[in-house]
This record gives C-alpha cells, sequence and structure tokens, in this order.
C-alpha cells in the first residue's frame, strides 16, 4: 500500500494555520531576533515582508558574500557568529563579488590566514567551501549561457530537487545536508525554507507539528505558505524571526 503523502491539514486545521501565523507576526521584535539589528522593534510580520523583499539583493551583486554566508550559518548562530563574519569580511574585501575572486583568495592564502579572514577555525567548514566552488565549476559547463554568477546557481537551484538531493552535485558534497542545501536555494532566488532549529520549533511549539524530519519540515512551510497566500520564504522568515526572537 502506498504511503499517504505529509498534509499539514491532517495536523491543523486552517483556521487554527491562519490564527497562528497572524499571532506570530503580530509579536515584535526583540533583541535576539534574526534580522533585529536591520529592522528594529517593528512587528515580526512587517520584517519578514522586507526580509523577503530584500531576502537576496545584496547576494545578486555579491554572489560570493551569500555562499560563505551559508557555509558559515551552518549549526551557528547567525546574529553571533555571521553576520559579524560577514561585516568584518566585507570591510576587509569590498570588492569581493564573484566566486572567481573568492577562489583566488583561497589560493593565496594559507588554511591559517583564511581563518583570520573570515573570522572562523573550522577545517569541515573550509574543506565544504572549497568544494562547492570546485563543483560551482562543474556547473558552468552545465548552463554556459548564464550572465553571472546569481543567474548560474539561480538555474542550478531552481532545477534541484530536494527529494534526490544526495545525488546532486552540490547536494552529493561532504557536510551538504538538506539545511544547507535549502539555504543556498534560497539565497540564490528560489522560494523555498530551510529546516532549521527555529522552524522546526516553532512547528512543534505552535502548530503541534514535533519530530518532522527534514522534507516534512520544508512541505509544512510550504503547504502553510499555500494556505495563507504567502511566499515560502516570509513564513519562513515569521518562523525563524519568531523563535530566535521568543525562544532565547
Amino acid at each position: 500500500m502506498r504511503k499517504k503523502a505529509f498534509d499539514v491539514l491532517d495536523f491543523i486545521s486552517t483556521d487554527k494555520i491562519v490564527e497562528t501565523l497572524e499571532r506570530l507576526g503580530q509579536e515584535v521584535m526583540t533583541i535576539t531576533a534574526h534580522g533585529f539589528r536591520d529592522y528594529g522593534a517593528i512587528t515580526i510580520k512587517d520584517a519578514a515582508n522586507q526580509s523577503t523583499l530584500n531576502f537576496t539583493d545584496k547576494f545578486k551583486l555579491k554572489p560570493a558574500i551569500g555562499l560563505i554566508s551559508v557555509v558559515l550559518a551552518a549549526n551557528r548562530e547567525y546574529n553571533k557568529v555571521v553576520e559579524p563574519n560577514l561585516n568584518k569580511i566585507e570591510k576587509e574585501k569590498p570588492d569581493l563579488k564573484n566566486f572567481t575572486q573568492l577562489s583566488e583568495i583561497i589560493s593565496t592564502k594559507s588554511k591559517k590566514e583564511f581563518f583570520t579572514f573570515w573570522g572562523h577555525k573550522d577545517d569541515k567548514k573550509y574543506t565544504t567551501l572549497k568544494n562547492v566552488l570546485n563543483k560551482i565549476d562543474e556547473l558552468k559547463y552545465l548552463y554556459p549561457n548564464t550572465k553571472d554568477d546569481f543567474e548560474l546557481m539561480n538555474n542550478w537551484g531552481v532545477n534541484a530537487d530536494l527529494l534526490n538531493y544526495k545525488n546532486d552535485l552540490i547536494g552529493s558534497i561532504s557536510n551538504i545536508a538538506v539545511a544547507t542545501f535549502q539555504h543556498l536555494r534560497m539565497v540564490f532566488g528560489v522560494d523555498t525554507a530551510k529546516p532549521d532549529q527555529r522552524v522546526k520549533e516553532v512547528l512543534d511549539y505552535e502548530f503541534g507539528l514535533s519530530r518532522l524530519p527534514d522534507e516534512k519540515a520544508i512541505k509544512a512551510v510550504e503547504q502553510i505558505a499555500a494556505i495563507a497566500g504567502l511566499k515560502v520564504i516570509t513564513v519562513d522568515q515569521i518562523f525563524v524571526k519568531y523563535g530566535s526572537g521568543h525562544y532565547n
């Protein structure tokens, strides 16, 4: 017998979904909320809407910074670890924009020097970043007519198959789990969600959807967004901002 597909409405009603999402969105951003430094003490809904509009703006101009942000963010606190290091990198290298420039920095610095540059001493992340850049070189052969690095990664992200991500060119890289795979797709313009700790906590504590595996957590966010008539990334941002602001 074929297993029934996951449906969030098997666990919570449409009215309850809309009501809960509205309640979360009306809460005010707190100092620990993801993006507080950018948006201040406005409602989470307003911050999520603004975040949706400008989520990829910087990365369209600076794809290399987008890639670094994703690799640094894996299993790390954004406000404490990622954002300060990104600010440091951009201050030191304001012209760092494309993947070729990033590859040149890696090739001309020792590992120790690069750790100082990006503010993070982690062999796995360092290796992951280099491996992704190597796979990006292969992507250029698959999408030879792309105009820039952002478009290249957008083409990859649009065509990537989440359910088969382990066989994907980038998903097959060691240390690229579902959350990082999805984060990369979001950063490069795909309307989807990242099944990180905060998203799963909100699904559990606020919607009663506990212990969802990554793929079902993503599906839940997608279905909640469809029910509410919102972009998936907007719901993702509401969850991330609420969880980081209210569960810390």
